[in-house]
């Protein structure tokens, strides 16, 4: 009788441990699974082949909500294909699920700063900071965002900090100086420090149109006109573009070397035929030309104002540059339309 009670008591019993050992190995098996697709998932993306990887992260992830690193390696892929709002969504339930995550916050803030939220941004980068205090990279981006959601005198306590803690990169430098040319529309005074930063950073990597640009610019902002020029004939020469070739015939047109300017202008449109700014600065070039009492003068306006209007071709919404064909078509008479 008494067996028979503990018969009867251990069975429910033992069939009770048996159902939890079998969820258990199911689990387990869930997980392997998940931790396989996982991988496979991260491999694909290492070779380039985005749908195949997207399609085993999202089996992980489906195995598995709690996947940390299958939501960043999702989050990465769509990064890397420019998604930025999927990208985004990603990092966002990777910080939920571990916020001492570094990389998860930090592109999370790449992806925010992508999608020009730079609050945002900021937030996230500064999660990250705390995690690493030391990540020159995250302080320069926390700088940029600032300045590009128009506060860079905050965003210049993060650069200096990058650089301090050992930033020195060409791209670190040109970040440096692109904050102090934000800073110096406030106050002039910072000029000097962006065109040394600028410099600095051509100094390591000469092949940064962009920055040839901005140290152009501050030089103009000052009235430099020749130095800016010889900025942007350095420039033409190690990586020419069509708005290095603008720019300088611009320096030429503001210092009169007119004929330089046209030169210059000329070379934008080849590189860029319906490029407009060079267009408009062509046709203000010879008219300039004209102006100064250069040969064949009517010649030189007609040219001028069959420039300007093959940019309102391209462009009809110039208010000043319909003002100044009207103007001139006056005194080019003979022109043809």
């Amino acid at each position: 009788m008494l067996n028979r009670y503990f018969r009867q008591r251990l069975v429910p019993s033992f069939f009770g441990v048996g159902v939890v050992a079998m969820a258990a190995l199911g689990g387990c098996s869930q997980q392997h699974l998940a931790r396989t697709d996982y991988v496979n998932g991260a491999m694909a993306a290492s070779e380039g082949n985005t749908s195949q990887a997207l399609k085993e992260l999202n089996a992980a992830i489906k195995l598995n909500a709690g996947m940390v690193l299958a939501y960043e390696a999702r989050g990465d892929v769509y990064r890397q294909k420019g998604d930025y709002q999927r990208a985004a969504s990603n990092y966002k339930t990777a910080t939920g699920l571990n916020p001492l995550s570094f990389h998860s916050w930090y592109w999370l803030g790449v992806s925010y700063q992508q999608l020009r939220r730079f609050a945002r941004a900021i937030n996230s980068y500064q999660h990250a900071l705390t995690i690493h205090p030391k990540s020159s990279r995250t302080a320069m981006n926390i700088a940029v965002s600032y300045a590009q959601n128009g506060n860079p005198f905050f965003g210049l306590i993060y650069a200096q900090r990058a650089i301090q803690d050992g930033a020195n990169s060409f791209d670190s430098f040109a970040n440096l100086g692109v904050i102090y040319a934000q800073c110096a529309k406030q106050d002039p005074k910072f000029r000097a420090l962006a065109i040394k930063n600028f410099r600095s950073s051509l100094e390591l990597q000469p092949r940064q149109p962009a920055i040839y640009l901005n140290l152009a610019q501050m030089y103009m902002a000052e009235n430099r006109y020749g130095q800016a020029a010889r900025v942007l004939r350095t420039g033409q020469k190690i990586c020419p573009t069509p708005l290095l070739s603008e720019r300088l015939g611009y320096c030429y047109y503001r210092i009169q070397n007119y004929t330089k300017a046209v030169a210059s202008y000329k070379l934008s449109l080849k590189q860029n035929p319906v490029y407009v700014p060079a267009l408009n600065g062509l046709g203000a070039s010879y008219e300039a030309l004209a102006i100064s009492g250069a040969a064949h003068g009517q010649t030189l306006r007609r040219d001028a104002i069959s420039q300007w209007k093959k940019s309102l071709s391209i462009d009809p919404n110039q208010p000043l540059i319909h003002r100044l064909v009207s103007k001139f078509a006056v005194a080019a008479p003979a022109m043809s339309d």
